[in-house]
């Protein structure tokens, strides 16, 4: 048996059940498939202030697969690398593990801005506040050298 359902904005909008008796046992199968339309993408000259605005709330919970879309948040600005995961240098796990929240340290990096530039403002989908970084940035050591007539042992 078959059926398909339309429900609320949270819920399922495809949902499909199967039954078999096999010698007396019975088996049951419920496949979900939510269908979430996606955000449009943003042209590259559009600037990061005129993009539209996307609660963190609804960034945060389409980190689900059946939600549809893969986004990340770089700088309070949203990008959708749910088709660029598969070309991304450095693998589609490093992609996945930031889905839904913000990683701003960690992009900053690995990337220039001329990545940001070449790939990144064709990914823009809008801008949001409130997220914050689920990891605590390390502290960088630089400059260590000498200084005068200071002697290091």
């Amino acid at each position: 048996m078959g059926w398909l359902k339309i429900g609320a904005r949270n819920a399922p909008l495809l949902q499909t059940e199967f039954k078999q008796d096999l010698k007396g046992a019975s088996t049951q199968h419920i496949e979900t498939l939510s269908i979430v339309p996606r955000y449009a993408f943003a042209t590259t000259d559009t600037q990061d202030k005129d993009l539209p605005f996307i609660p963190a709330t609804e960034v945060s919970h389409r980190i689900s697969a059946r939600a549809g879309g893969l986004l990340i948040v770089v700088d309070n600005i949203v990008y959708d690398c749910t088709d660029f995961i598969a070309e991304h240098p450095g693998g589609e796990h490093v992609i996945r593990s930031f889905a839904g929240a913000e990683c701003s340290w960690q992009f900053w990096r690995f990337h220039g801005k001329q990545d940001m530039e070449d790939f990144g403002r064709a990914l823009r989908v809008g801008r949001t506040e409130g997220l914050e970084n689920r990891f605590r940035e390390p502290n960088r050591y630089v400059g260590l050298r000498r200084w005068g007539n200071d002697v290091w042992d």
